[in-house]
């Protein structure tokens, strides 16, 4: 999904306000055909999506930030959801990238039933996040990210996704991870 900046207030789409924001622009029976479209035309779906969020919020800002801004997703839409919201937040911040975990076979497995559209890099990923430079010169020239931190994300193992694309947790069933400007695997006792 698309991260989209309304009055300084970063949002990213879920499948759900997606599918919501996409009725609204083309009608309830063109929503499957809005996905399917030439690739110079997906760029008007972002473009229309962008002013219609930008309309929601000069009409109501509390129910368009309880709306668009805020998620807090369990179970299926948690995992569904999670690849896209961790792009989001990695590109909102310039802090890493989901990279794929998957040999060739399950690649294609993937590819030929279909999966991709949801698990663009299947239901086990690796999230690549920059770790900051602990030397005095990588402080201050800022220019370098660090070493990289690869932490593995099995979304069949998330409970909960909850907060803003800017700084929201995910709760697995053995740990949760806290996004933020600093970035925190925090592990459950059990």
């Amino acid at each position: 999904m698309p991260l989209f900046v309304v009055n300084k207030i970063p949002l990213t789409l879920t499948w759900e306000t997606d599918r919501m924001l996409r009725e609204e622009i083309y009608g309830v029976g063109n929503v499957m055909k809005s996905y399917i479209v030439k690739s110079n035309d997906k760029n008007n779906t972002s473009r229309l999506q962008k002013k219609l969020l930008h309309k929601k919020y000069r009409e109501d800002p509390a129910t368009f930030i309880d709306r668009f801004v805020k998620f807090d997703l369990c179970g299926e839409e948690a995992c569904e959801n999670l690849w896209d919201i961790l792009y989001d937040y990695c590109a909102y911040y310039g802090s890493g990238y989901p990279s794929d975990h998957r040999d060739i076979e399950e690649q294609l497995f993937d590819e030929y039933n279909g999966s991709q559209f949801i698990y663009p890099q299947g239901k086990k990923f690796y999230l690549d996040y920059y770790a900051p430079s602990l030397s005095l010169k990588g402080k201050f020239l800022r220019h370098k990210k660090g070493k990289i931190i690869r932490t593995l994300i099995d979304t069949r193992n998330v409970v909960r996704v909850v907060g803003t694309i800017d700084k929201f947790l995910i709760i697995f069933n053995d740990r949760m991870i806290r996004c933020s400007d600093t970035f925190e695997v925090i592990l459950i006792k059990g």
